[in-house]
């Protein structure tokens, strides 16, 4: 979703994320593709201050990405911890790209168990014995706490081991019909739409969006494009299959 329009109709998810975050609980967030999951942790994070001490990353398949993203996030945070254990000196992405998964993850666990962090997972896609033994370790460790965005339970792969507890899980649910024509509203403002043919546009958007807000301003989005409009009419079909595409 576009980061630019505000949250809406997720108060008390957005409370209950906070809430996890200050308190350094585990927290599973579930959501088809487009039902604001993103937007939610942007949301949530926006409103801590920054000295908070979370890192909010969208996850790699691949345990050595991970690694090296999770030391990004560490440095450019100024994780004094990370920096005096890693010795980057001035050059520190390139001591990062010539370390080892067996290193990095050693120099990471020993950071992050001396001085611990809230570590965000945005939109994980699948994840690996390897992923979850490096993460294990770190969800048990005092102060520590892993919050994890997915589709599905599915999604998470091995992870799901980490996610056991259905009270520590905030499920997504679609936008009512209040909440989604607000949203339009805002969208069609966003995106300049008013001049357009707009309440027939309405009704079909928000019939095929079925409270999926991401579809909703995706939709609204590409509406302006000249290849869907035929003069002030939008010409709904071949805009409602490409965003589809975008959500498979």
């Amino acid at each position: 979703m576009d980061q630019s329009l505000p949250l809406i109709g997720f108060t008390s998810e957005c409370q209950r994320l906070t809430i996890a975050i200050q308190k350094r609980q585990p927290l599973l967030i579930l959501g088809p593709a487009g039902s604001g999951k993103s937007t939610l942790i942007a949301a949530a994070l926006a409103n801590l201050p920054k000295a908070q001490g979370v890192i909010s990353i969208q996850p790699s398949t691949n345990l050595h990405r991970l690694l090296i993203d999770l030391g990004r996030c560490l440095l450019s945070t100024g994780h004094s911890t990370f920096r005096k254990r890693a010795g980057t000196g001035s050059e520190p992405e390139k001591w990062l790209l010539q370390q080892t998964s067996a290193h990095l993850k050693g120099v990471l666990w020993t950071s992050l168990e001396a001085d611990p962090r809230v570590i965000v997972l945005d939109g994980v896609m699948g994840g690996s014995f390897p992923t979850y033994r490096f993460l294990q370790r770190l969800y048990f460790t005092k102060g520590m706490a892993l919050i994890a965005s997915a589709r599905d339970p599915v999604s998470l792969g091995v992870l799901s081991r980490l996610f056991w507890d259905p009270r520590n899980t905030v499920h997504l649910r679609p936008l009512n019909e209040a909440e989604a024509n607000r949203l339009f509203d805002l969208a069609v403002a966003r995106f300049g739409l008013s001049h357009l043919d707009i309440e027939e546009f309405r009704d079909k958007v928000l019939e095929a969006a079925k409270g999926n807000p991401g579809q909703l301003v995706e939709m609204c989005r590409l509406a302006p494009n000249p290849m869907y409009l035929m003069g002030k009419h939008i010409k709904f079909a071949p805009l409602r299959i490409d965003v589809l595409m975008r959500f498979l």
